[in-house]
């Protein structure tokens, strides 16, 4: 038997700035205490600012040197010959040689919902393995009918393992991959579950336990019911009118992605700006996950749009209703509570400016037993989380 350190490659990590994204790299590194790991990052800037580095290598995707002409080859090949590995084997050349890693693993969560999966997933999924590298794919959520694509398939039938986060995803998989083919498809809870909190300060105005958190998103927003624009900003803030007037709550707003191109505390600061002369609004500011996740376990209940602001808040025990667009939102829910019903609200289906304030008063009336479940089932989840080394 081998006595050396397991030597793991991380890749499809956007950076931390998205901080679920930071959430999966660290409860991973931390799952993988035993191992070596190398974190491929597009935004390595990100990484290093919230000290992700202390828990993992971090390499950029691309080299600093890398020049316009050398992308372009790669691009054009990538283009004329149809080889999805062609770019992607440059994008990764910061990790050669491959031979140095044991396992890759691509961590991207929901990546497969997207447009240009095949681009860089697939591509990625194919140059590593004709490089004699193994892959899995961690944490997973697809839309089943992204499964009825042929290629998609042929993609996913290259991992050695496929760990989805919840059953949609997980019965959608074993549908839809040939059999026979030595596809290993698990289900696991998404690794965040297990990511321990960091002590820190708390915001001015901030009232630990007599808080309600609320998570806004661009992303939820662009999932709008046809028709009727701004009807979600419209329902939050109705939602703050009413925490306001039948609690003596204060409401912290709470950002968990701030991206360029989705950045929540842009919706987030509207709402703060009509709503902060309550004196019972605050802001919260940006931080490492840890701590985001510290910050929400402080709060009596939290309404989320992002996924991993809901982990947080699952896994520490606080109430929460996800006003969700996805097969993720609804898996998860489903798994932990054995219904989605109530526990998410569907964005797409907010018709008037009060939907959310009703979905709201039914976590309200709700909310100890939905806790008593959470008491009884996020310990045995994070045991769970932390078997994915064995199998790994």
């Amino acid at each position: 038997m081998n006595d050396r350190s397991s030597r793991y490659l991380m890749y499809m990590h956007a950076g931390s700035a998205n901080h679920g994204c930071e959430a999966i790299v660290r409860s991973l590194c931390d799952i993988l205490d035993d191992g070596e790991v190398t974190l491929l990052s597009n935004n390595p800037e990100q990484d290093l600012g919230v000290g992700l580095n202390e828990a993992c290598r971090v390499l950029p995707v691309r080299p600093h040197d890398d020049g316009f002409v050398r992308r372009a080859w790669f691009y054009l090949l990538r283009k004329l010959t149809g080889r999805a590995d062609a770019q992607m084997r440059h994008s990764y050349a910061a990790a050669s040689p491959l031979s140095a890693y044991d396992l890759a693993l691509s961590i991207g969560g929901d990546n497969y919902c997207y447009a240009d999966a095949l681009t860089d997933l697939g591509g990625a999924n194919l140059a590593f393995n004709k490089a004699g590298l193994a892959t899995a794919l961690i944490g997973c959520s697809i839309e089943p009918e992204t499964l009825s694509d042929p290629k998609v398939v042929e993609d996913l039938s290259r991992y050695g393992l496929i760990v989805a986060r919840e059953s949609i995803t997980l019965e959608a998989l074993r549908k839809a991959l040939p059999a026979g083919k030595g596809n290993d498809v698990r289900m696991f809870p998404d690794p965040a579950f297990a990511l321990e909190p960091r002590q820190c300060k708390l915001p001015s105005g901030f009232k630990a336990g007599h808080t309600i958190g609320i998570n806004v998103s661009p992303m939820i927003i662009n999932y709008e019911a046809e028709g009727r624009s701004g009807i979600t900003m419209d329902n939050y803030r109705e939602l703050i009118r009413v925490m306001l007037r039948e609690t003596g709550d204060v409401v912290a707003l709470i950002p968990h992605v701030v991206t360029p191109l989705s950045d929540d505390r842009v919706p987030l600061t509207r709402l703060y700006e009509e709503f902060c002369d309550s004196g019972r609004v605050v802001m919260v500011t940006d931080r490492p996950a840890m701590e985001l996740k510290y910050v929400i376990s402080r709060c009596r209940l939290l309404i989320a749009a992002r996924t991993h602001a809901s982990i947080a808040a699952y896994s520490t025990g606080v109430p929460t209703l996800v006003v969700g667009y996805s097969v993720k939102a609804c898996g998860i829910a489903r798994d932990l509570f054995g219904t989605d019903e109530g526990y998410v609200c569907p964005v797409q289906s907010l018709r008037k400016a009060d939907d959310l304030a009703s979905a709201y008063t039914w976590l309200e009336a709700n909310a100890d037993e939905q806790r008593e479940i959470l008491h009884e089932r996020i310990p045995e989840w994070k045991e769970q989380v932390r078997k994915l080394r064995e199998i790994l």
